[in-house]
């Protein structure tokens, strides 16, 4: 029963809680209660005003319209401390299973008023705290557990505040529309895994590759860092890379064929783990999949394509 209810509660939550990049806190996403002090507080303030009634105590009278006060001024400055509130999200990179991705965003202050106290958090009970200046900006993260490859949805998570007499809470839900992509968990391969090719020794033509020297030719993003003629970019000649050659039958495929004997998952967690291992030996290769192919290529953003393919199937 208590599961249904919490359910139900979530999904109102979500109606009411739109997925944008830039959520600003108004008075209609900011709820506030009591916290338990605040409960506390009003079960006391009943009590005095129960016996101030019964025994005609007129300084009871007066110490409950104190506690009173301090209450209503405590909701007051509490939703104070939130309303007008900037928060914008940024993407977050990608990770591999089982890593934590890190959401960073933006909390705008544009009022003259100091935010003190913010929490940021999946829970509130795993909020951190910041102040935000006033006509100011302040970058908060947040740490979001990974387990399964692919596109996860951010959850929800809270900005809450008790500021300034901790007796009242309130809090806002904000839902962002990115997804954080997982890679694969890398594991290694009890076998060797680069043993396709492209070609042969026999007939094997010349490539670009890294191993013999054979011209230059102007930067392109992705080139290895080795291969940069930094000599020639003190003299301003420009960013240049060094091309090489290798034989065509050296360049690696990484094919699904080597580990579809094995679990679905273990088999994908292999070939990220030859991805990691070709791209870290600089190695030219391509990456063979039920459906998708990628030809050889080597680099960063080739690396992060066979990784992404890897983590969609």
């Amino acid at each position: 029963m208590f599961r249904r209810l919490k359910t139900k509660l979530n999904g109102w939550i979500d109606k009411r809680t739109p997925q944008q990049v830039r959520t600003e806190l108004k008075q209609n996403n900011i709820y506030i209660l009591p916290t338990r002090y605040g409960w506390l507080m009003l079960i006391i303030l009943i009590l005095i005003l129960i016996a101030s009634t019964n025994y005609q105590n007129n300084m009871g009278f007066m110490a409950g319209f104190i506690v009173l006060a301090v209450g209503m001024l405590s909701v007051f400055y509490t939703f104070r401390n939130l309303k007008g509130l900037a928060i914008r999200c940024h993407k977050a990179l990608p990770v591999f299973a089982g890593e934590s991705a890190v959401i960073s965003m933006q909390l705008a202050n544009a009022s003259e008023q100091e935010r003190i106290g913010i929490g940021i958090g999946l829970t509130k009970k795993s909020v951190s705290y910041l102040d935000v200046g006033a006509r100011a900006e302040t970058m908060a993260e947040i740490n979001v557990p990974t387990s399964v490859r692919g596109l996860e949805d951010v959850p929800r998570f809270v900005c809450t505040s008790i500021f300034p007499f901790g007796i009242f809470e309130a809090w806002s839900w904000v839902r962002t529309p990115y997804q954080i992509l997982v890679y694969p968990k890398p594991l290694q391969c009890p076998e060797p895994l680069i043993a396709s090719r492209t070609g042969s020794n026999e007939g094997a033509h010349v490539e670009q590759g890294a191993e013999d020297f054979h011209s230059v030719r102007d930067y392109h993003p992705g080139d290895p860092i080795k291969q940069v003629m930094w000599k020639a970019f003190a003299r301003e000649r420009g960013l240049l890379s060094k091309e090489f050659e290798q034989e065509a039958g050296e360049q690696h495929s990484l094919s699904w064929d080597s580990v579809a004997h094995y679990e679905r998952e273990l088999a994908i967690s292999y070939l990220t783990d030859a991805v990691l291992q070709a791209e870290e030996s600089q190695q030219l290769y391509a990456l063979q999949l039920p459906h998708v192919t990628i030809d050889k290529d080597q680099g960063m953003e080739h690396m992060h394509s066979c990784l992404k393919a890897l983590a969609m199937m």
